[in-house]
C-alpha cells in the first residue's frame, strides 16, 4: 500500500475514533491516540493480526526491537519507530496547529511522544481501556493476596523525575503485567499526564493528576481482590 493510500485509509478510520479510542483521556487528544494506537498495532501484531484492524502493513521486523533497546530520549528519537511514529501524527493530527511550529512546542512533543514509544513499545497484546495501574494492583498468578507490584515499588513508580527514569520503572511494571492486558492508549495517557506536570501543568482536578489517577487504579483493583476473597 502506498503512503498516499495509507493517509487516505487513516482519514476515513479516523472517522470512527469514537467507538476505537476511549472515552475520557486526561493528557493527549483522542486522534493522537488513535494514530498511537494504529501504529503500536503495526508495529507489534503479525499481518494475520494486524489485518483485522487495518489494510496497511506491518512495519519492519526488527523496528521495535531496535526501539526496545533504547534507554534514553535522544536514542528513541533517532529509531525508524519513532519517525513512523511522529510522521503520522504530524501529517494526520498537527497538520493545522499553529503551535506545533514554536519550538517550545515540539521540543515538548518530541520529549512526550519519545517516552511514550519507548514505554509503550513493551506491550505485546492489549486491553481496551484497562489502565496500567489496574493490571499492578491485581494478585499475581498463584497467589492469594500478593499484587503484580508492591506497595513500596508502586510508591518508586510515582515519584520518578526525569523521562528515563520514567521509561525504567514504568518498563519494569510492564513486565510485572506480562507486557499484557493494559492499553496503550491509557499507558500513553498517564506518560503524557506526567509530562504535563512536570512542566508545571497541573490539571484543576486533583483527581485528575498523574498521582491520583494512577493511585486509583492500584488501589481499587486491591481493594476488589480482597473483597472477592472475603
Amino acid at each position: 500500500m502506498s503512503e498516499i493510500e495509507e493517509g487516505a485509509e487513516s482519514q476515513t478510520a479516523s472517522d470512527h475514533t469514537e467507538s476505537t479510542v476511549e472515552s475520557h483521556l486526561y493528557a493527549i487528544k483522542r486522534q493522537e491516540a488513535f494514530e498511537l494506537r494504529r501504529w503500536w498495532q503495526r508495529l507489534t501484531l503479525d499481518e494475520t493480526m494486524l489485518k483485522r484492524y487495518t489494510k496497511q502493513r506491518p512495519h519492519p521486523r526488527g523496528v521495535r526491537a531496535a526501539l526496545r533497546r533504547c534507554e534514553s530520549i535522544e536514542q528513541v528519537m533517532l529509531t525508524e519507530a519513532f519517525r513512523h511514529l511522529w510522521f503520522a501524527l504530524e501529517a494526520r493530527v498537527w497538520l493545522n496547529d499553529q503551535s506545533s511550529d514554536h519550538p517550545t512546542t515540539r521540543n515538548h512533543r518530541l520529549e512526550t511522544w519519545a517516552t511514550i514509544a519507548a514505554i509503550v513499545a513493551e506491550l505485546r497484546d492489549e486491553a481496551f481501556d484497562v489502565p496500567l495501574a489496574r493490571r499492578l494492583g491485581e494478585n499475581r498468578p498463584n497467589t492469594a493476596d500478593t499484587p503484580r507490584m508492591s506497595d513500596l515499588r508502586f510508591q518508586q513508580l510515582l515519584d520518578c523525575h526525569t523521562p528515563e527514569e520514567l521509561i525504567r520503572r514504568f518498563r519494569r511494571a510492564l513486565k510485572l503485567a506480562d507486557n499484557t492486558g493494559v492499553s496503550v492508549v491509557r499507558l500513553a495517557d498517564n506518560v503524557a499526564l506526567w509530562h504535563r506536570e512536570q512542566r508545571g501543568q497541573y490539571r484543576p482536578e486533583v483527581t485528575e493528576r498523574f498521582a491520583f489517577v494512577m493511585s486509583d487504579g492500584y488501589f481499587k483493583a486491591r481493594a476488589m481482590k480482597a473483597s472477592s476473597s472475603d
